[in-house]
């Protein structure tokens, strides 16, 4: 029976309500809200039954149009442009080989258990095998992110789900049309399939990679746009699904990954802070509405199909259990095989044991194994059988290894936060009753407000902080984990203030794009550095942004191609990074010197003095730097420095102007018109230096 269209919007409506009512309860209850929504699912379609206005809705299944183009691209493109694509390109190895080559033996091995197990013949077992490997993270993530586990944990099995959803419907689709077909398989056979493989994958990544491009080239001209932005990356996500599945046949979910990557690679330079807010807001909202349908679609699903028939001699849950079984030994053999040998050169790289169990039973299946399996034939044998062994074991990864991974983690002692992170936490904490306590004094003093008033809240204040403090003391036990919990957190805030200038500096139309991310790049790096693996930059920290051979090799090309002209670029670019850096160390010293000053920081000078060495190093290496600068380029320092200075004061003239709609001194239209004005001529500035250097 086919629903009407004001039926499905009643039934979407309702479907979501209960959703959402359930997703409440559960994350109070810090159950993944995923896992409940099978239960949900499966109580709703009996409820159902029973109240005569809500029967249509036990007509209502997963089937493969709905996940594939109409929920799994949402899914896609919102891992894609929220994941920390810098610390998944940190872990490429293990994702790449976990997803590609790991996936392909997991699926191998999962279809010959099955065959030989099992009443499914060659085909079937094959085609279950390609289809059942995909592991799906949804409620593994969530509930890592409840419980805080550590971030490489969450990359590493949020990468590879990213990138085993396209490997394995690329291996089905070649597999689906070999069992089809009734080719037999050769060496001819699996070179054939190889090279569509490499297409389809590949293909599908170039094509959401270029749609993913050609958004970041209009997202120039639309950078205060939130809802414009918002819009263009909804289309982008689903355009490049469309395109690629249907026009070009190549892979979808690639596509999507690929423009998701890409978008994601340019947000830092291309979104204002409040449009990256925006953007993150929405993109979770689409996604807990697209898993939402899922699973509490599955549970209708899962009591329609899994018990609707029997098979002779060798009962359902006797394949569900083969097929179980299939999985774990598969997924224990690509985990525990591969990952080990992951870390052999550098030890930072290497995967804790913990982590490669939590791994092995995070290996839940969803979205992609239910898409695959309702776009089996109709005439293909044991059609039912491999949907039933689906559903069966979606549910067992769902219901029993994502609801006691918590367990694991607990065990694993994974679910407390770093000694650092809390450190950090409650050191805030404490600045903040201190500043807390120093606004009530002002407060006092310019008010006239009743003593015993001021007094009780002071004591308050005043026993907020022993208590903070005392905290602080219990997190780091000895003095060694108290100057490791100390150096992390001065370099840490230096690093952000440095961060934060350069920034200031790119808004303001000081340094542009392409500087501004290479610079940007190379202290996040100094940053993940200090936060994962407590070991300080490299001396010459700035020196190696300087020394990239990829940037070298770029501008050799750019100055073959362009000659005298980006010579002239290049020449202002260097003198550009000079002053920014500059800029930015001397912002971290006047943080350091500030800290000099706390309470907390104040014993442990060894620890500043270690930063800011490092920083007057850095500095004085710029110093000379800018010496061999002027030595080479005196007909041209003049005009560059002329105009650096004169931008250095155009930024500043721009920050005052936002600090004056910060305060309502000005309308936002007022505000608009002047920074437009001021962005207008640091544009003719950089225009203006660009041809006096050519001139010269």
């Amino acid at each position: 029976m086919t629903l009407s269209m004001p039926e499905m919007i009643i039934a979407s409506v309702v479907l979501l309500f209960v959703a959402t009512l359930s997703s409440v309860v559960f994350k109070r209850l810090k159950i993944p809200y995923t896992i409940g929504l099978v239960f949900v699912g499966i109580v709703f379609y009996n409820v159902c039954g029973v109240i005569p206005a809500f029967q249509q809705f036990r007509h209502l299944r997963l089937n493969y149009d709905l996940i594939m183009f109409a929920l799994l691209p949402s899914l896609i493109f919102s891992a894609a442009i929220n994941i920390d694509s810098k610390l998944l390109f940190k872990n490429l190895n293990p994702t790449f080989l976990l997803a590609g080559p790991g996936l392909v033996i997991s699926a191998l091995v999962t279809s010959l258990i099955m065959y030989y197990l099992t009443p499914l013949d060659l085909a079937g077992s094959l085609l279950f095998g390609a289809l059942i490997s995909a592991t799906d993270p949804v409620a593994v993530i969530s509930l890592f992110e409840i419980v805080g586990a550590p971030k490489r944990l969450r990359i590493l099995v949020d990468g590879e789900s990213l990138f085993n959803d396209a490997t394995a419907i690329v291996m089905f689709t070649l597999m689906q049309k070999v069992v089809l077909a009734g080719t037999a398989f050769s060496i001819f056979t699996l070179g054939v399939a190889a090279y569509d493989f490499m297409l389809i994958f590949f293909g599908g990544l170039f094509v959401g990679a270029v749609t993913g491009y050609l958004m970041a080239q209009i997202l120039l001209f639309i950078r205060n746009d939130t809802m414009v932005a918002t819009a263009l990356s909804a289309i982008v996500a689903y355009t490049a699904f469309i395109f690629a599945e249907k026009v070009l046949n190549v892979s979808g979910v690639m596509a999507c990954l690929g423009a998701g990557m890409v978008i994601s690679h340019y947000s830092s330079s291309r979104f204002t802070a409040k449009t990256k807010n925006y953007l993150k807001n929405f993109w979770q909202f689409v996604s807990f509405i697209a898993n939402s349908y899922i699973f509490i679609l599955l549970g209708f699903t899962e009591k329609f199909y899994l018990f609707s028939a029997q098979i002779s001699n060798f009962s359902i849950l006797k394949c569900v259990i083969w097929g179980i079984i299939a999985i774990q030994v598969s997924r224990a053999i690509i985990v525990f095989g591969i990952c080990p040998f992951m870390g052999m050169r550098d030890k930072n790289k290497k995967i804790d044991w913990k982590y490669q169990v939590l791994m092995f039973w995070g290996g839940l299946r969803g979205a992609v194994p239910l898409a695959l399996v309702f776009s089996l034939p109709e005439n293909l044998p044991h059609r039912l059988l491999v949907i039933q062994i689906t559903l069966g074991v979606v549910i067992f990864t769902l219901l029993v290894q994502g609801g006691t991974i918590s367990k694991m983690l607990s065990i694993f002692k994974l679910d407390r936060a770093s000694l650092f992170r809390r450190f950090s936490k409650n050191h805030a904490l404490l600045l903040t009753y201190k500043h807390g306590m120093k606004k009530l004094k002002e407060l006092a003093t310019t008010w006239d407000f009743p003593n015993d008033v001021v007094e009780e809240l002071e004591n308050k204040y005043q026993k907020k902080i022993k208590e903070q403090s005392l905290k602080l003391n219990d997190i780091v036990k000895n003095k060694d984990e108290e100057k490791h919990a100390l150096r992390r957190s001065i370099w840490t805030q230096t690093l952000r203030v440095e961060r934060n200038s350069l920034r200031e500096l790119f808004e303001s139309g000081f340094i542009h794009e392409q500087l501004f991310r290479g610079l940007d790049f190379c202290m996040d790096q100094q940053l993940e550095t200090i936060i994962n693996s407590n070991e300080l930059p490299p001396l010459d920290a700035y020196g190696s942004f300087q020394k990239n051979p990829v940037r070298k090799l770029i501008e050799k090309i750019k100055h073959w191609s362009f000659g005298k002209k980006y010579k002239a670029y290049l020449l202002n670019e260097e003198y550009l990074s000079y002053c920014t850096l500059a800029i930015g160390i001397l912002a971290s010293r006047e943080r350091l010197a500030e800290l000099k000053k706390d309470d907390f920081f104040k014993d442990y000078s060894e620890g500043i003095k270690v930063c800011d060495d490092f920083y007057k190093g850095n500095i004085d290496k710029l110093l000379k730097r800018v010496k061999i600068f002027r030595e080479n380029n005196v007909d041209l320092l003049a005009t560059i420095s002329l105009t650096t200075l004169q931008e250095m004061v155009y930024s500043n003239e721009l920050t005052v102007i936002d600090e004056l709609l910060e305060n309502m001194d000005v309308s936002e239209e007022i505000h608009d018109e002047l920074s437009a004005s001021f962005h207008q001529k640091i544009a003719e500035n950089s225009k203006h230096v660009y041809l006096k250097i050519l001139e010269k």
